[in-house]
């Protein structure tokens, strides 16, 4: 156990720098309170399922704290690209550790990260989300589980992706389409069942969705037959990402 708590701590230490915290923070503020306000008075009110209905400022502050999963899976892989060029992988392994603690470390690390930032904005998102909470037992239990798995899910789908791509210019390039893609086609923005068809089929076997979906869901109390199986598919996502990571990690030859 020491010695997970040594790694992670280094792996916290390596991806917690000033710059990247400032603008992890300030993507989703931004959409909560520039975009939410800015087109609040033209989009109507959702149904967001269980007959809860909210404005367009409450339903994008839902979605967008819950873009902090995609920002602590692009640290994973990042972090585990810079650990390779830098020759810190080789020097970790020669000490008293494992592969299997390395990567674990860095996935304990990310949901740390995630779940972290994920609770600063959304209490800065407080004054928007405020009167409209109705957090139950249930609730904050979905809220937690969507947070967990959709860190990660997007941290293991980032270090499978380091894995598999030759250089951390690639990664970088490739990590930022595909995270762009996750979130124009999920439920953050806007409910998947008003997007044109093509949109919402993508949308319902995005991981991001069901993310999303979850957290909203616990946190206004709209609980669905919908969420149980996004709960489902999430964790079967989550599981198969996780070791489709593990086992791509055990090529990479020292």
């Amino acid at each position: 156990m020491n010695i997970y708590i040594r790694l992670t701590y280094r792996n916290l230490r390596a991806n917690l720098d000033r710059t990247s915290i400032f603008f992890e923070l300030i993507f989703p503020l931004f959409f909560i309170f520039v975009q939410g306000y800015a087109l609040g008075g033209i989009v109507p009110p959702f149904d967001i399922g269980g007959g809860i209905i909210v404005s367009y400022p409450l339903f994008l502050a839902a979605g967008a704290v819950t873009l902090t999963v995609i920002n602590g899976g692009t640290n994973a892989g990042t972090q585990l690209w810079f650990d390779r060029k830098n020759g810190m992988f080789e020097q970790i392994l020669m000490g008293p550790f494992t592969r299997a603690q390395y990567i674990l470390s860095i996935i304990f690390a990310t949901l740390i990260i995630g779940i972290a930032g994920s609770l600063l904005v959304f209490l800065i998102a407080l004054p928007v989300l405020g009167g409209a909470l109705s957090l139950t037992a249930q609730g904050t239990a979905l809220v937690a589980l969507a947070l967990v798995l959709g860190t990660m899910f997007f941290g293991s789908f980032a270090i499978a992706l380091s894995v598999a791509l030759k250089s951390s210019e690639s990664f970088q390039i490739v990590s930022t389409f595909a995270f762009f893609v996750f979130l124009f086609t999920s439920s953050v923005f806007y409910p998947a069942n008003r997007a044109p068809s093509l949109i919402q089929a993508v949308s319902f076997l995005n991981p991001l969705t069901y993310t999303t979906d979850m957290f909203r869901a616990g946190l206004f109390s709209s609980f669905t037959p919908v969420v149980s199986l996004e709960v489902t598919a999430l964790v079967v996502e989550a599981v198969a990402v996780f070791i489709i990571a593990l086992l791509a990690f055990r090529r990479i030859r020292v």
